[in-house]
């Protein structure tokens, strides 16, 4: 015989709880979202989704933006670019409205707010690599999709000028050229397309860093193509646009949604003979030599550590040792996240100098 509490305990668990009622309600109201999406008529589009969305904003509860605001930041959930305040740039964050609006933007486009499928850039949504095979997974008539990656080919250039400051710079910028070879059936028909796609390459980028972008660009080049819905890349620093490297059959089919479609397509590239490839370096923003009392002297062992131990000891930060560097004309690297390095040579003069360092900054008092 149960007791109260046990019987009060299975009436719990059997009757469906307030926050399943409300899953299955906003689970309704996205796909009515969704559906939105495929209507043929541009005002009947517009419309509907117009309504859609504004039932998904009315859903969207304080209460229930709790929860959702607990995934924000998590592999599991969906990231963002936040960002604390430096001395470089402003702090970024995103509260309830901000990401209330991302979310039912990624909602009407067939996104879970879980499993990383989409991100918040520049208050933006951002639709991720996991997010394009998701759409394509469950895109219906899609069958026998083949995505052939082939090794980044790695090109560099170089820019120099004169900074504000009247110093001379050089700056080396590296994109990776990834060649996808795809082919798929869609409602039966089988296709196939070769693209190149160029990636920008940052500092410490590995081949699978670089083909894992390309991957991105390559299904959401496909989703556009079949759905004739564009997916914004949401990355301006992604390189140039992507090339059709097709070879050429005769004549050229048009292809819905094809972001070169009304544009003059470039000539079919013949495959390049297979280079050396050269290995990734940082991306570099140098400074003037050093200044002849600053020579420095062949490389050794000393690590970014041994730096970091008489910072410690010293009370010295490592802004203070790159304003120390940039007065006295001494080479450091500078990547795209405006986080400094030193080179060997430069750790190890810094190290055995470092009386100059603190010299330096208690007579500046920078």
């Amino acid at each position: 015989m149960n007791t109260p509490s046990e019987a009060t305990r299975q009436e719990k668990v059997m009757a469906p709880s307030k926050s399943t009622e409300l899953a299955v309600s906003l689970d309704n109201l996205a796909l009515e979202a969704q559906q939105a999406l495929s209507c043929k008529g541009s005002f009947e589009k517009a419309i509907n989704m117009g309504i859609a969305m504004n039932r998904l904003r009315d859903a969207l509860t304080p209460e229930i933006m709790k929860s959702i605001m607990k995934l924000k930041g998590s592999q599991l959930g969906f990231r963002t670019d936040e960002c604390q305040p430096t001395q470089y740039k402003e702090g970024i964050s995103y509260g309830v409205d901000a990401v209330r609006e991302c979310l039912i933007v990624a909602t009407c486009m067939g996104l879970s707010p879980v499993g990383n499928q989409w991100n918040i850039l520049a208050g933006r949504t951002y639709v991720t690599k996991e997010g394009m095979t998701y759409l394509l997974k469950n895109l219906d008539g899609l069958t026998n999709l083949k995505m052939v990656y082939h090794p980044a080919e790695i090109k560099e250039s170089s820019t120099s000028g004169i900074s504000k400051q009247g110093k001379e710079y050089q700056k080396i910028e590296r994109e990776g050229l990834v060649r996808v070879d795809m082919s798929w059936e869609f409602k039966g028909v089988p296709d196939s397309e070769t693209l190149e796609f160029c990636i920008r390459v940052n500092n410490g980028m590995s081949q699978d860093a670089i083909i894992g972008k390309a991957e991105r660009k390559a299904k959401a080049w496909l989703y556009s193509h079949l759905t004739d819905t564009i997916i914004s890349d949401g990355e301006v620093e992604d390189g140039r646009e992507m090339r059709n490297a097709t070879p050429d059959s005769g004549t050229q089919k048009p292809k819905a949604g094809n972001p070169l479609a009304g544009a003059a397509v470039p000539p079919p590239v013949a495959a390049a003979p297979k280079q050396e490839e050269k290995p990734i370096e940082p991306e570099v923003v140098s400074s003037p030599p050093p200044a002849a009392d600053l020579k420095l002297e062949p490389e050794t062992s000393v690590s970014v550590a041994d730096l970091e131990k008489l910072l410690q000891a010293h009370g010295v930060s490592m802004p203070q040792v790159v304003k120390f560097c940039q007065s006295q004309q001494i080479y450091y690297v500078q990547g795209a996240s405006r986080e400094e390095t030193f080179p060997p040579k430069t750790l190890e003069w810094l190290v055995a100098n470092f009386n100059q360092v603190i010299a330096w900054v208690g007579a500046s008092g920078k």
